[in-house]
């Protein structure tokens, strides 16, 4: 007699034992299964929706893969980049740079997870989230090795997170306090229940909406391929945090909650709020990023909160006012400083403006005078005078420059900590060096290195110093190409 799915799968999924030869605390310390500690028949319960074998997740992998493969062989690589948009094709080699190897960063939490969860069905649910990040690696990278036939700076889908590019830099200082060094508690509530219930949504499904606008098959296949993944294991989150909860961690449930969504925000304005609006094509933008926001993230997230009765993050107020500019302010900083980043940055044109209008009722008004001025520039006196020639003031927690501003309104802030004034672009970024102050004191910003001498105060050795090697690897205005003198050798004298 074969047994139904149901009577089998609990008891091969919850396979837990107390072990006599060591103990309890041995096996599962509190610094790596994280705090508080509870003893295992706090955990018993723990269970996520999915309840998935291994037998059904490699069947499920296998016909994943094949598609995403089946129109990479269909389209060939001379057609690749049939049809794409010069601007969106600078999207995906920022995506990519961004987020390939942040992903097999991911594969260190769950495999974190997988050895030192405190249930059984917690450790097999989180191996299989662990093999998830490894293929959601390993496709980015296919897909970029084939693009370099074609545009020699997606070697940056491997390359950048070993660079000291600065947006690199912020990159992973986020991944690092998300993933590489947060204990199995931490990396189930930051990861799974805030990032990858909310965020990843963005970058995965409101992208993939983009890509098929954009005629670009391939790239849609795989970013939704990946975000049906991302739903399995981002479940693992929440009977995590429900056990919390039941065992009176409010405080601390609610800290790491809020804490991680500023820091996502914080990252993915960077990220998918400027490529979604000044690098996706007119007839590709089916929302703008703060619909996109409204849709994919805050209803998400707000139902989850709900769920558990937990209130809304405190900064709530200043993260609805900044959905209006602070991804717009960003890219001016991004166009200004488009030599420091390994992709090309584009200045809208006249109906990109008019869009942007329409989304924003004040943009034109807000951000159309820089815009402007930065034409009236180049028609003077060409790239150079459009160009940033040193570095801006760097926040000291998310490690981005501090230009989420607009006229009259400047959220930077300062903290005087032990002899040493620091620099916050916000006051949810001093509030969180504040609440771990020795965990995040002694990064130094690529700002402090330069005065501490350990990074070039000049900009043309302050580029090879990040891994931009030559003047054709720098990012530049994409409608404008490389003025003749970026390639001239700089006088020394």
């Amino acid at each position: 007699m074969v047994l139904r799915r149901d009577d089998w799968l609990d008891l091969a999924r919850k396979v837990d034992w107390l072990p006599r030869y060591v103990d309890e605390r041995e096996l599962f310390p509190e610094e790596m299964s994280g705090r508080p500690w509870l003893a295992h028949d706090a955990w018993r319960d723990w269970s996520e929706v999915y309840r998935t074998t291994y037998r059904e997740y490699v069947a499920n992998q296998r016909d994943k893969d094949a598609a995403v493969l089946g129109v990479r062989a269909a389209l060939g690589k001379p057609r690749l980049l049939d049809d794409l948009d010069p601007a969106w094709v600078q999207l995906v080699k920022f995506h990519n740079g961004a987020i390939a190897l942040a992903e097999y960063a991911g594969a260190v939490a769950e495999l974190r997870m997988a050895r030192f969860g405190r249930d059984s069905a917690w450790r097999a649910m989180s191996s299989l989230g662990a093999l998830d990040e490894i293929r959601h690696t390993q496709i980015p990278l296919l897909l970029g090795h084939d693009m370099l036939a074609f545009d020699g700076n997606f070697d940056w889908t491997h390359k950048a997170f070993h660079t000291n590019e600065w947006v690199m830099i912020a990159a992973r200082h986020l991944f690092d306090d998300m993933f590489l060094a947060a204990d199995a508690i931490d990396s189930a509530i930051q990861l799974n229940f805030v990032f990858e219930t909310g965020f990843s949504n963005l970058q995965f499904m409101a992208m993939a909406a983009m890509a098929d606008g954009a005629h670009h098959h391939l790239f849609e296949k795989t970013l939704a391929s990946i975000q049906t993944d991302e739903a399995r294991h981002a479940q693992i989150g929440h009977p995590v945090l429900r056990t919390l909860l039941e065992h009176g961690s409010r405080e601390r449930a609610q800290y790491l909650v809020d804490k991680m969504w500023w820091r996502s925000w914080r990252l993915f304005l960077a990220l998918s709020g400027t490529a979604m609006e000044y690098l996706t094509p007119l007839d590709a933008r089916a929302h703008s990023f703060k619909e996109f926001m409204d849709e994919w993230v805050i209803e998400q997230f707000t139902k989850n909160l709900a769920e558990f009765d937990l209130a809304r993050p405190w900064f709530w107020d200043l993260f609805m006012e900044e959905l209006d500019y602070a991804h717009h302010s960003f890219q001016l900083g991004l166009y200004t400083y488009r030599t420091t980043l390994w992709f090309d940055v584009a200045m809208p044109d006249g109906a990109e403006r008019e869009w942007l209008s329409a989304k924003y009722p004040d943009w034109n008004e807000v951000f159309g005078p820089f815009w402007d001025d930065l034409e009236r520039r180049w028609a003077a006196r060409g790239e150079s005078d459009t160009l940033a020639y040193g570095l801006p003031a760097l926040c000291n927690l998310c490690q981005l420059p501090t230009l989420f501003v607009r006229p009259g309104h400047n959220t930077a802030c300062t903290l005087e900590r032990d002899g040493r004034r620091y620099l916050f672009c916000s006051r949810p970024c001093r509030w969180i060096f504040e609440q771990e102050t020795a965990r995040f004191a002694g990064h130094a910003s690529v700002v402090d290195r330069i005065v501490a001498g350990e990074a070039p105060g000049k900009m043309t050795d302050l580029h090879a110093w990040m891994g931009l090697e030559a003047p054709v690897e720098t990012g530049k205005d994409l409608r404008r190409g490389l003025d003749p003198w970026r390639l001239r050798p700089i006088p020394t004298a």
